[in-house]
């Protein structure tokens, strides 16, 4: 299972059906903590309730934010990782580095509902990384399902 400190954060959607398929793409991959912020639109209105209620029922936790400051200012992270596409990231994913941090305090990864979904002021408020798998963008959805697939079983070699 992943830790209870690992926070995942969608921001910047105005897709209610992205907003639902991110919240059932962390509780299915064992990431209890799902957080939204800057969601727009009928993503606001119709997804962010659809997708509670799948946290909810999986024992989960969902936070709503209005933008990734605010995640900031409530939740004080530890570290925070920017999980983004090869052009913008800084780093492959440091899985290993990552496992070490998540047992010192809580890890924020917030990933853009849109391209590029993130500022250049919010990529500055943590360390871009970015999947070192794919060669060409893929939607948001996936990239947590790789990130978090990623991250579990470096948790188990751990």
């Amino acid at each position: 299972m992943i830790s209870n400190n690992l926070l995942m954060a969608f921001h910047n959607s105005h897709s209610r059906k992205a907003v639902k398929f991110f919240a059932d793409t962390c509780v299915g991959l064992s990431c209890k903590n799902v957080i939204f912020s800057k969601i727009t639109a009928s993503a606001a209105s119709i997804g962010i309730p659809n997708a509670q209620k799948s946290v909810l029922s999986m024992g989960g936790n969902l936070l709503f934010f209005s933008d990734v400051e605010g995640i900031l200012e409530a939740l004080n992270p530890h570290k925070i990782y920017l999980l983004v596409s090869r052009k913008y990231g800084e780093k492959p994913i440091p899985f290993n580095e990552i496992v070490t941090d998540l047992k010192v305090g809580k890890v924020l990864v917030v990933i853009g509902g849109t391209s590029p979904g993130l500022t250049r002021k919010e990529l500055d408020l943590g360390q871009c990384i970015f999947a070192e798998e794919v060669i060409s963008d893929i939607n948001p959805i996936a990239l947590t399902a790789l990130f978090l697939g990623g991250l579990s079983k470096a948790i188990k070699d751990s």
